[in-house]
């Protein structure tokens, strides 16, 4: 819980000091490096190992801002992370950050597990549902998951809504259960 707390101060700190039109390359930017971190997660231990001279740990963290689109902004939280000896909790302030950002625009990212690929005008039928219970507009992560049948999983950091046809035959069976009993 600390190490969220601390990050919600970086990732407002960074929010207040950036330009509203920088948004989408900081999105960007966020999940190329979510990515890149959950690739490879030594490489964010490596940069905050006191094992390694500060030189070196500021040289590799240089090295990763270097290839974003905001590298002036990134190189100096990097900086200010590393000499804190705080860059392990640089996912929590991504998230952050990309939670902040969602916010200002008056949306939400949402995991959508789907069991197979749907036409357009489906996939627009389910995200008005998503929309219409969440009260904002989605940035959807879609993942194909043919184990829950049919219908759609929506997740959100706190929100579940499962209308899949294996968590309705599941319901079903139990409600059958307990009714032969």
């Amino acid at each position: 819980m600390r190490n969220k707390l601390v990050a919600q101060r970086y990732a407002r700190a960074l929010i207040l000091n950036i330009p509203e039109d920088k948004f989408n390359s900081l999105l960007a930017d966020i999940e190329a490096m979510k990515q890149a971190f959950i690739k490879d997660p030594e490489y964010v231990k490596s940069i905050n190992s006191f094992l390694f001279p500060f030189r070196k740990r500021l040289n590799l963290a240089k090295e990763v801002a270097s290839k974003l689109n905001n590298e002036s902004v990134w190189g100096s939280l990097f900086q200010i992370l590393i000499k804190k000896h705080r860059f392990t909790i640089i996912m929590d302030v991504l998230l952050e950050l990309e939670n902040s950002i969602l916010e200002s625009r008056n949306q939400t990212k949402v995991s959508l597990k789907i069991a197979h690929e749907h036409s357009d005008l489906i996939m627009k039928d389910i995200i008005k549902v998503i929309k219409n219970i969440l009260k904002k507009d989605v940035v959807l992560d879609i993942v194909v998951d043919p184990e829950i049948i049919g219908g759609f999983i929506a997740q959100t950091e706190s929100l579940l809504i499962d209308g899949s046809v294996k968590n309705n035959l599941i319901r079903l069976t139990k409600v059958r259960l307990k009714n032969n009993k």
